[in-house]
């Protein structure tokens, strides 16, 4: 049911928007981890949960308001590179943000929190209980460390 409501959601507002099915999603996602760890690049990977969001945001309409926001976001701000699909079993969607650290979610959290402030006065809370994004790598290559320091 929600994957018809976000696509027809995406062709009535013509978003520049693709999402990925589970599977094609879910191959991206490890081929991203094997190219950062090759790159030594980074990247966040975000879970939007359709039932814990459901869960924040009741009403309907409030419901696809935040759809329709988080959309046109990513649509004006895209760099063409992230990656959006649907998460097993279709309960949400996930989305990879490559080449990004935490700042590049912040960037997007911002742009949502304002698009939504006139209609969704608690999205950024809605956003910080909802999506806890994961930086991959967790920790920062080429840090040294006591063991690698030791003489």
């Amino acid at each position: 049911m929600m994957k018809e409501l976000l696509y027809n959601l995406i062709r009535k507002h013509k978003y520049s928007i693709s999402i990925y099915t589970e599977e094609i999603f879910e191959r991206r996602c490890q081929e991203e981890i094997i190219r950062s760890d090759e790159d030594n690049s980074s990247f966040v990977y975000l879970e939007f949960d359709f039932e814990s969001l459901k869960k924040e945001l009741p009403d309907e309409d409030v419901f696809m308001q935040f759809w329709d926001s988080l959309f046109a976001v990513l649509s004006s701000g895209s760099r063409g590179s992230d990656i959006v699909g649907f998460l097993e079993h279709e309960s949400g969607l996930g989305m990879l943000l490559l080449d990004s650290k935490l700042d590049g979610w912040q960037r997007i959290k911002g742009r949502i929190e304002q698009k939504t402030s006139n209609n969704l006065e608690n999205v950024k809370d809605v956003l910080d209980k909802t999506i806890k994004p994961i930086l991959y790598p967790a920790c920062i290559q080429n840090v040294p460390t006591p063991e690698s320091t030791a003489v």
